[in-house]
C-alpha cells in the first residue's frame, strides 16, 4: 500500500513541477510579447504625384529591410492631404500629438506642416523627398549635426544646372528659356534660383511667370510662349507639376518642348526628365527610420544629402518641333527609360529597388467598372483609371480582373450591374457618374468603392468633406469650371444677357451643375432661361423650345441625359444660329461653339492611383477625395462661323484643340 502511494506521490511531483515549468515558460512568453508590441509609424505626404508613390514605396522597402514590416511588427498609417494645405496641417497637428513611435513626412510642404505643429518635439519626425532642407525654415542647419533633437531627414537638391546644360547640348542655339514657379513654395523658389545662376552662366535667357496656384498655370505658360520662348522648364514646383498637361499642351501647339528636373513627366509629354531617384531616396528614409525604431536617437543622426540620378527621355517629342532638337547617342544609352516608337523601355532597377512599386499584390483583385452612359468622355475616364493602374504597377491579368458594364442611361439596368458586381464577390468597385456612384452606395454592401467622372461627391451622398466620407469610399472629382466659362461668355459675347440651360431635375450632378451655372452667370449680371429635362424622348423638343425663348446663347450644366442627347441639342442651336458653350469634350465634335471640359482621362488615372493605393492596402477612409482642376479649352470654328461669332487669336493660339 505504502508503495502505491509513493509512486502516485512521485507522480503527481512531477506532473506539479511539468506544470510549474510550463507555466514560467508562458509568463516568460507573454512578458516578451508585451515587451515587444507593434511599433506604430505614419508617413505624411503632400500629393498624389508620381515621385511621391516611388518615395512612399521606397521608405516601405526600406523600413521592411530594417526589420519592420507592416502588419507583423508594425502598424503603418498613411496620409495624403492631396495638395491642399488646410488638410495638411491639420493632419500634421493630429501626427503632433505623440500617439506615434515615429512620424516620416515626404516633401518640404508636409515638412513643414509637421515641423511647425510639432515644435515641442512630441513627435520623432523624420523627412525626405525635401529639396533644400536649410530653406525650409524648420530648424535645419548647414552642418549635419546641426538639427533639432527630435528632427532629422534627407534632403535632395535636384540637378538643375545638369538639366539647363543638357537641354543645350540638345540644341546648342537654345537661348530664351521660361519658367514658371510659385513664390509660396520654398522648394520652387530654391530651384528657380539655381536656374537664373545655371542660365546666366550659359548666356540663356530666362523669362519668368508666377503661378499661386494650379489653374493659373496655364495662363502663365501661355504668357511665357507668346513671349517666344524657345523652351519652358519646370523645377522642384507641386503646384506646376500637378498642371503638367496644361503645360505640354500649349508647348506643343507652340512646337517647342518641355523639360523637367522630376522624373516621370516624360511619358505626359516632356522632351526629358534629369532628376533624382525617388525610390532610392524613400530607401534611404526607410533604413533612417530603422535606425530610428531599433533605439538610435535622432539627435546622433546627421541630415543627409541623397541625389541617385535617373533620366528619362521621350524621344516622339522631337518630332514636329519648331527648331532642330536632337539626342545625342551618348545621352540617349545613359538613360534609365526611353518612349520611343516601339513603347517605354525601361533600364533593369538596381537590386536595392527590389521590392518597388511594381512589386505584384499578394492576391489578385476581382474588379467591376460600372458606367451609367456610353459617351466619348466616359471612355476617356475608363482609359485613365486603367492608365493610372499600370503606372501604379498594377498589371491586369497578374493584380487584378476586370470587367467593364454600361447602363446606356437605364436606371433599372444601373442597379442590376451593381448587383450583379456584388453578387460576384467584386473586391473593388470603380463607378464613372453620379447615378452609379449613388447606387454602389445604396446597394454595394460597403465593397471597397473608387469613383471617378463625377461633380460633386458630397452632393451625391458620399462623405461631409473630402476627408470625412464614408469609410469604404474615395475617389476623384471635377465640376465643370462654371466661373471661367462666364469669363469666356463675357469676353466672348459682352452684349449678350440671356442665357438658356437645360439640367435634370432627377439628376443630383446635374442640379448642382445647373446651380454651378448659373450662379456664375448671374454675379455678371447674365439672365438665366432654365428649362428642365425628364427623359431623353424630350431632350429635342426642349432644346428647340429653349431656342425659342429669345436667348443669346446656350450653356449647357453637364447632365447624363442631356449629354447623351446633345446632337439634337446642337441641331436645334445651329438652326436657331446660337451658340453652344458645353462642358464635355465629347460636345466639341457634335456642334458645341466653346468647350470648356475637365480632363477626364487624368480625372480617371488619378482614381486609377488611388484605386491602387486600396489594392496595395491601404483603408479607402484614410485617402481624401481628390478633386481634378485642370481644364481643356476647345473651340470649334464652323459652329462659330454659322453663329456670326468670332474667336480671337490670343484664345486660339493657348486652346487645347481647335476643330477647324
Amino acid at each position: 500500500m505504502w508503495d502505491v502511494v509513493k509512486r502516485l506521490s512521485l507522480g503527481m511531483a512531477a506532473i506539479l513541477l511539468t506544470s510549474a515549468i510550463l507555466l514560467i515558460s508562458d509568463i516568460n512568453s507573454r512578458a516578451r510579447t508585451e515587451e515587444q508590441p507593434k511599433v506604430r509609424v505614419a508617413i505624411l505626404q503632400h500629393a498624389s504625384q508620381t515621385i511621391i508613390e516611388d518615395g512612399l514605396e521606397g521608405t516601405i522597402a526600406g523600413l521592411a529591410e530594417s526589420g519592420f514590416v507592416e502588419g507583423q511588427n508594425m502598424e503603418l498609417r498613411r496620409l495624403n492631404a492631396e495638395g491642399d494645405m488646410a488638410t495638411s496641417n491639420a493632419m500634421a497637428q493630429d501626427l503632433a500629438s505623440g500617439g506615434y513611435d515615429l512620424v516620416l513626412t515626404l516633401t518640404t510642404t508636409s515638412l513643414q506642416a509637421v515641423a511647425n505643429a510639432n515644435k515641442q518635439g512630441q513627435a520623432r519626425h523624420l523627412f525626405a523627398l525635401v529639396t533644400d532642407p536649410v530653406a525650409a525654415g524648420v530648424g535645419i542647419g548647414t552642418e549635419p549635426l546641426d538639427h533639432p533633437a527630435h528632427m532629422a531627414g534627407i534632403g535632395t537638391l535636384q540637378p538643375v544646372a545638369d538639366s539647363i546644360q543638357m537641354a543645350r547640348k540638345m540644341y546648342p542655339q537654345l537661348k530664351t528659356l521660361g519658367v514658371v514657379w510659385n513664390p509660396a513654395e520654398v522648394n520652387s523658389e530654391v530651384t528657380t534660383k539655381l536656374c537664373r545662376v545655371a542660365c546666366k552662366e550659359l548666356g540663356i535667357t530666362l523669362l519668368e511667370a508666377n503661378a499661386e496656384n494650379t489653374p493659373a498655370v496655364r495662363e502663365a505658360f501661355s504668357s511665357l510662349i507668346s513671349r517666344g520662348v524657345q523652351a519652358l522648364w519646370i523645377g522642384g514646383d507641386v503646384t506646376v507639376l500637378a498642371a503638367i498637361s496644361a503645360v505640354v499642351g500649349p508647348a506643343k501647339d507652340a512646337r517647342i518642348p518641355v523639360f523637367t528636373c522630376i522624373p516621370g513627366n516624360a511619358a505626359k509629354g516632356a522632351l526629358f526628365d534629369l532628376g533624382a531617384n525617388y525610390f532610392a531616396v524613400g530607401h534611404r528614409l526607410g533604413l533612417m527610420a530603422g535606425r530610428v525604431l531599433n533605439g538610435e536617437p535622432i539627435s546622433k543622426i546627421e541630415v543627409e544629402y541623397a541625389v541617385p540620378p535617373r533620366l528619362h527621355i521621350n524621344t516622339l517629342v522631337l518630332k514636329g518641333l519648331r527648331d532642330p532638337w536632337k539626342v545625342p547617342p551618348d545621352v540617349l544609352a545613359s538613360a534609365d527609360v526611353v518612349i520611343d516608337e516601339q513603347g517605354t523601355h525601361e533600364k533593369k532597377p538596381p537590386a536595392s529597388e527590389a521590392g518597388n512599386s511594381k512589386r505584384p499584390l499578394t492576391r489578385k483583385w476581382n474588379v467591376h467598372i460600372l458606367e451609367y452612359v456610353n459617351i466619348p468622355d466616359v471612355e476617356e475616364g475608363e482609359r485613365g483609371v486603367l492608365t493610372g493602374l499600370k503606372e501604379a504597377g498594377i498589371l491586369e491579368g497578374r493584380d487584378f480582373t476586370h470587367q467593364v458594364s454600361n447602363a446606356q442611361g437605364d436606371m433599372a439596368t444601373l442597379t442590376g450591374m451593381v448587383d450583379a458586381a456584388v453578387a460576384d464577390r467584386a473586391d473593388l468597385i470603380i463607378t464613372l457618374s453620379t447615378p452609379t456612384l449613388q447606387n454602389a452606395l445604396r446597394r454595394g454592401q460597403e465593397t471597397p468603392t473608387v469613383f471617378t467622372f463625377l461633380a460633386d461627391p458630397i452632393a451625391a451622398g458620399a462623405g461631409t468633406s473630402i476627408t470625412e466620407h464614408k469609410p469604404f469610399v474615395t475617389g476623384a472629382f471635377g465640376a465643370g469650371d462654371a466661373k471661367t466659362m462666364a469669363g469666356l461668355i463675357h469676353k466672348l459675347m459682352p452684349n449678350a444677357r440671356r442665357v438658356g440651360t437645360m439640367f435634370v431635375p432627377a439628376e443630383v450632378n446635374s442640379v448642382y451643375n445647373n446651380n454651378e451655372v448659373t450662379a456664375a452667370c448671374e454675379a455678371i449680371h447674365l439672365e438665366i432661361v432654365p428649362m428642365g429635362v425628364n427623359s431623353p424622348s424630350e431632350v429635342p423638343d426642349t432644346a428647340l423650345a429653349l431656342c425659342g425663348k429669345q436667348i443669346d446663347l446656350i450653356c449647357l450644366p453637364t447632365a447624363n441625359m442631356t449629354a447623351a442627347a446633345f446632337p439634337s441639342i446642337a441641331q436645334a442651336a445651329r438652326r436657331a444660329k446660337i451658340p453652344v458653350f458645353a462642358f464635355l469634350t465629347s460636345m466639341a465634335d457634335q456642334g458645341a461653339t466653346v468647350t470648356l471640359a475637365r480632363d477626364y482621362f487624368d480625372m480617371g488615372r488619378d482614381a486609377g492611383g488611388l484605386a491602387a493605393r486600396v489594392m496595395r492596402g491601404e483603408s479607402p477612409k484614410d485617402i481624401p477625395f481628390k478633386p481634378s482642376i485642370e481644364n481643356k479649352y476647345i473651340y470649334n470654328l464652323d459652329s462659330a462661323r454659322n453663329c456670326g461669332l468670332k474667336i480671337p487669336e490670343e484664345l486660339l493660339k493657348t486652346a487645347t484643340r481647335v476643330i477647324k
